[in-house]
């Protein structure tokens, strides 16, 4: 089964991934998440870090979605969304296609940027591209963060409304009494490392001139994984040129900080990345992963 991928927070700018055939379980993602992280020189290497197999974005010649079809039980959630400026400089614009895949823009007015997103949905997830173009310089490396929401019962109202994933919240499973409980892996050595809590970071190789003494350590490339207690499903999020993930609590979420610099002015830079959902086990997911994207480098 497909997802389909609706707007559900504007302001928050998150969008939600949603089955018709499975209306209690949801994933959010924020894909302007804070301001980025920036440095006056490039990222060292940060191209040779896995990248997809297939880099074309598909064609926007597709039918919109009527809002009345977005979704029958969450009134909230948006299929088309067009704002002007929201007071601090900003624009979105957010189509959902009758197929279920989506496209969003947004523009920043004070540093002339804009940035494009496409989400394909899949039998195993959405593949996901993002397009930054300036009009001002970037020299040197420019990380935005992505944010993978999950969010389960016990967490607040406003979040329940972008994402609802109870097999695979960790807010729920330390709200009864597992404080110390983590369902988050990343890939360390070529093996699975958890991710510590509350709040941590782990940079990829290139990734090390963004943290020095702040990071949890170094990892092997930028995929992150959640899989449930039962080890009967799993979601993930990866992402070219990845210089650091980590994970948040209470926001129930996993984060990758993707660089798109550097960049001339007029420049543009696309990268591509997948989230996936499937029934299995992380070592199912990362069978998956590896057929995605390049296993020319270390997986």
């Amino acid at each position: 089964m497909k997802p389909c991928v609706v707007l559900s927070n504007a302001k928050q700018q998150c969008v939600t991934f949603f089955w018709k055939e499975n209306p209690s379980f949801y994933v959010g993602y924020r894909f302007i998440e804070h301001e980025p992280e920036t440095l006056p020189t490039p990222l060292s290497e940060i191209e040779t870090l896995p990248a997809a197999l297939s880099v074309a974005r598909p064609d926007l010649n597709k039918a919109m979605l009527p809002n009345e079809e977005a979704d029958p039980w969450n009134k909230v959630w948006k299929a088309s969304h067009v704002e002007n400026d929201i007071g601090d400089g900003t624009k979105l614009s957010f189509t959902t296609f009758s197929d279920g895949a989506a496209f969003c823009w947004s523009v920043d007015n004070r540093s002339g940027q804009r940035r494009e997103f496409f989400f394909e949905p899949t039998e195993d997830g959405v593949y996901l591209w993002m397009s930054l173009t300036t009009q001002t310089p970037i020299t040197g490396a420019f990380c935005v963060q992505q944010c993978l929401r999950f969010t389960g019962s016990t967490n607040v109202e406003w979040r329940r409304q972008v994402a609802c994933a109870p097999s695979l919240s960790e807010f729920d499973i330390q709200a009864r009494g597992n404080p110390h409980e983590t369902l988050t892996f990343v890939r360390k050595s070529n093996d699975w490392m958890k991710v510590a809590l509350p709040h941590t970071c782990y940079h990829t190789p290139p990734g090390v001139a963004l943290f020095k003494a702040k990071s949890g350590g170094e990892i092997d490339h930028g995929l992150i994984v959640r899989e449930s207690l039962e080890k009967n499903s799993c979601a993930g999020m990866y992402w070219e040129r990845t210089a650091y993930v980590s994970n948040r609590h209470p926001a129930d979420c996993v984060h990758a900080a993707v660089d798109l610099g550097p960049l001339d002015s007029g420049g543009s830079r696309t990268v591509q990345g997948k989230v996936y959902f499937i029934e299995g086990t992380k070592d199912d997911l990362l069978a998956k992963w590896r057929e995605d994207f390049s296993v020319n480098n270390k997986q």
